[in-house]
């Protein structure tokens, strides 16, 4: 851990507030590296950026109206994703930001990719430090990755038991004409070379909690050490994760980018 860093993201023009709260963390030994948040396809640039300098904790930095932009929201989700699966490890997230938050009401109450990430209040330097060096894995009851690459597109990596083994997976996407259309099974940590799809299924649509989802699923033996990969078309709003024991749809976990 001697060349990790703390990753600040500046959501915001103004570099007072992330100077501040950098020569805070100064005396406690982490170093501090970051960017300001990037347009076009930014998730992908921030997280390569950040594996990059081997960044071991996030502090999100602007405004609490910016932050619960959806959009923003979604990229964060993704970003966090593509940079646990290049670190191999999980990274918590923090938040320093300003202003009162938008209204809850009609706020959607699925799990979120970013729930965990908490507001910095109190002695915040001495929790990050310990945070780059012993994170607190997400409490997803599934397991989540993301790769991303300009050539292979965009596969998330999925295990609907965290650390169990299924007799099948089902992923399915809603939201912005999201749609997947590759799926593969294969060891943790990347894309497999090849793949035996068994019985599997294409293009069922479903409806779980009043949103209609497009999914696609496997019923393929899956260990603790296996995923499933699905490739993505667009940027999903939210996920939804099941088996296929027996070739049918059962119950799934639904998930917020965002």
């Amino acid at each position: 851990m001697a060349n990790t860093c703390a990753w600040f993201i500046n959501l915001s023009d103004d570099e007072g507030t992330a100077q501040a709260a950098a020569r805070q963390l100064r005396p406690y030994g982490l170093p501090v590296k970051g960017q300001r948040w990037p347009q076009g396809l930014s998730w992908l640039a921030a997280a390569q950026e950040a594996a990059a300098a081997d960044a071991a904790v996030i502090v999100l930095i602007g405004s609490a109206q910016r932050f619960a932009d959806p959009g923003l929201r979604r990229d964060l989700a993704l970003f966090r994703l593509m940079l646990h699966s290049r670190a191999g490890r999980p990274l918590n997230g923090f938040t320093l930001l300003s202003g009162e938050p938008p209204s809850a009401t009609g706020r959607k109450t699925e799990l979120s990719v970013l729930d965990d990430w908490e507001p910095l209040s109190g002695n915040w330097p001495a929790k990050l430090v310990a945070r780059a060096h012993a994170p607190i894995a997400p409490a997803w009851p599934v397991q989540l990755g993301l790769h991303a690459h300009e050539r292979l597109g965009v596969w998330l990596e999925t295990h609907p038991h965290a650390g169990g083994t299924t007799d099948g997976a089902l992923v399915g996407v809603s939201g912005h004409g999201a749609k997947i259309d590759f799926h593969a099974v294969g060891p943790k940590g990347g894309l497999p070379a090849a793949t035996d799809n068994q019985y599997e299924i294409k293009g069922l649509q479903f409806t779980a909690a009043g949103t209609a989802f497009e999914a696609w699923g496997l019923r393929n033996p899956i260990t603790p050490d296996e995923r499933y990969y699905v490739r993505l078309e667009g940027d999903p709003d939210l996920i939804a994760l099941g088996t296929l024991p027996d070739g049918e749809l059962q119950d799934v976990t639904l998930i917020r980018l965002g």
